[in-house]
């Protein structure tokens, strides 16, 4: 039989009927587009980064070619793109809040001058010095229920000692404590390029607000906005970031740690300026 070779030469692709285009409801576009096309030119014709002829938001980030019979090849290219005017989607985050391990001595009340108190404050007015007390030594200083340390006005815990009463038997020969700890792992897109190195310079930084300075909110509303201790420090930390790039469009996978206490402005830098 011979080739029918009249009708569209399909030297450019022909969109087909049929694609789809969904909104993940945080504000991600994707869609999945299929084209005829003429073999001789099919490898080519679509590119990553191009922009899908029927929704300019959308960016196409992956393509593939097969070819079948009478030289016509079939193209499927996957777009990806956000609503919206901002460059961001939205944040897509969940939170989990558990206990971890921490020293005795990082406990909020650990010199506390109110009952209950763990360690006594400092300058551990209670304290009155230890002839002798092995292994450590002369003139080891205790506070309350038992905490030594090696000098009158605290310095180095050296650990609970006594039994003498109910509370010091409770803390005898502790070193820690279950602190709650939260973490949020969220998920955000954005169409702009330069958010990448300036997000990545924020890892290991701090926020006291949903949002670090030049960037989007990386938390819903709902969790609130006010992210600061009693002593102002930030009690929101960027502890981990990924980066997926899809062409136009770049995938963050963020990780924010939560401290009651705050991180102190000493050791960490914030991001809101």
């Amino acid at each position: 039989m011979a080739k029918i070779s009249q009708g569209n030469d399909l030297t450019s692709p022909q969109l087909q009927a049929g694609y789809t285009i969904e909104n993940n409801g945080y504000g991600v576009l994707t869609c999945k587009a299929v084209y005829k096309c003429d073999a001789s030119t099919a490898a080519d014709v679509i590119s990553r980064s191009d922009v899908f002829s029927e929704d300019n938001r959308l960016f196409c980030h992956k393509v593939s070619v097969s070819y079948g019979a009478l030289d016509v090849a079939t193209i499927t290219a996957d777009y990806i793109g956000i609503t919206g005017e901002s460059g961001w989607s939205s944040p897509e985050v969940g939170a989990a809040t558990s206990l971890t391990a921490e020293p005795i001595t990082s406990h909020p009340r650990f010199t506390d001058s109110t009952a209950p108190k763990i360690a006594g404050a400092a300058p551990y007015a209670a304290a009155t010095t230890i002839t002798t007390l092995a292994p450590y030594g002369n003139n080891i200083w205790e506070g309350e229920n038992g905490a030594i340390f090696e000098l009158e006005t605290g310095g180095k815990f050296l650990g609970f000692y006594s039994r003498a009463n109910d509370t010091a038997k409770k803390l005898y020969q502790r070193t820690s404590y279950l602190a709650p700890t939260s973490t949020f792992r969220g998920v955000i897109y954005t169409s702009d390029s330069t958010n990448v190195t300036t997000f990545l310079g924020m890892v290991g930084k701090t926020m006291k607000t949903r949002s670090p300075d030049s960037l989007t909110a990386l938390l819903p509303s709902y969790y609130g906005d006010d992210f600061e201790a009693d002593d102002e420090t930030d009690q929101l930390l960027i502890s981990s970031l990924g980066v997926e790039d899809y062409g136009t469009i770049f995938k963050f996978t963020y990780e924010l740690r939560f401290n009651r206490e705050g991180y102190p402005l000493e050791v960490y830098q914030t991001t809101n300026i």
